[in-house]
């Protein structure tokens, strides 16, 4: 940190500004895990220019370290050094972090990491939200927890909601955000955590009780209030609406009958249910600019689903021919989906109507 004793007017705000943008970064990152260049600019609501003059410096300083994305056009993440974390540390707000994650090695905290582009959806999502580029309803962000932080309560998450969600906001209501990044089109067996536990509990609930609520415990530790006995006092939240973020048109429907499916009997609490539905191509910058939210129930999201299921529909003698490749051909139900552009479920669907049909 430089001395601003000796300067004062402009070249004291510049670097009172750049400090507070270094200390913003490094918490960001603490909070995160990683970020790209363009996140931490929404992030700290600056410019991508004056976060990329902070970072360059901080590179310089070994604050952080960067990598580049899979498959990505370039696109970098940036995550906290061993000194980053350590100086994370001796700021106050750090003690609302569930965990400072510090990698020793330049390369390490994206080439060790499967799910990259999963990770980069979810941390775009929460940033976007809280910072007020993606509108939904009337509601105002109060707080967020990332797929990073998760990680660290786990079981206390599983113990509210029967399952470990992506991310999880709350707003100033108290109506909790529960957020799945759905990246890949799976099968209803692969979706028990995010789908069938959770969804059935919370239809089930909402159907009695025409909402749902809970304590949110030490979920958010900024909103943990001590009372004047020097008892803990846990938030309740009062509402739930859960957010399923759809990297396709393919996947938005696939997971749109799957909760149908489930909410049959339970069927309120579909008006608290919701979708974000990507472009089909990958983007790596501004990702929801211009993507509005499809409720469950309503009569476009709807008509979206059938118009797409009739888009992609194949004649019986052509889903017979498919099928049977897996037999004919050494290829894997992956494979043999994508050469025809299809789903694995809807691959794995048409065998089992196949099979009862007894067409194989």
């Amino acid at each position: 940190m430089q001395n601003r004793k000796k300067l004062s007017g402009a070249a004291a705000k510049q670097i009172f500004l750049g400090e507070e943008n270094e200390v913003n970064i490094l918490f960001a990152l603490g909070k995160f895990g990683w970020l790209s260049q363009s996140q931490l600019a929404m992030y700290c609501e600056t410019s991508v220019q004056t976060i990329r003059h902070v970072l360059r410096r901080m590179m310089a300083d070994n604050l952080i370290w960067t990598e580049t994305y899979n498959d990505s056009p370039g696109v970098k993440a940036f995550a906290l050094s061993r000194r980053g974390a350590s100086l994370l540390k001796n700021d106050k707000r750090s003690d609302l972090l569930e965990k400072i994650s510090t990698f020793y090695k330049a390369r390490g905290f994206l080439s060790n990491f499967e799910h990259q582009y999963h990770r980069h959806l979810a941390n775009e999502f929460l940033i976007a939200l809280q910072s007020e580029q993606i509108e939904f309803g009337n509601h105002i962000i109060n707080g967020i927890k990332s797929e990073h932080e998760i990680q660290a309560v786990k079981n206390t998450a599983s113990t509210i909601f029967q399952c470990i969600p992506d991310i999880l906001a709350i707003t100033t209501d108290m109506t909790l955000l529960i957020i799945e990044i759905e990246n890949s089109s799976r099968g209803i067996s692969q979706h028990a955590g995010s789908l069938t536990h959770w969804l059935e509990v919370f239809a089930e609930k909402y159907q009695k009780e025409d909402c749902y609520s809970d304590t949110l415990r030490n979920l958010f530790r900024e909103l943990v209030n001590v009372d004047e006995t020097g008892s803990i006092v846990c938030p309740d939240f009062e509402n739930v609406e859960q957010i399923f973020v759809c990297r396709s048109e393919a996947i938005f429907r696939n997971i749109w009958r799957k909760v149908e499916r489930i909410t049959t009997a339970s069927p309120n609490c579909r008006e608290n249910i919701s979708y974000f539905v990507m472009s089909e191509k990958p983007k790596w910058h501004n990702i929801f600019e211009g993507i509005e939210p499809r409720f469950h129930d309503e009569l476009e999201t709807r008509e979206l689903v059938e118009q797409g299921g009739e888009r992609y529909k194949c004649a019986l003698d052509k889903r017979i021919q498919i099928v049977k490749q897996l037999n004919t051909l050494d290829i894997s139900r992956s494979q043999l989906a994508k050469r025809h552009n299809i789903s694995i479920s809807t691959l794995d669907r048409w065998r089992r109507e196949l099979r009862m049909a007894e067409h194989i």
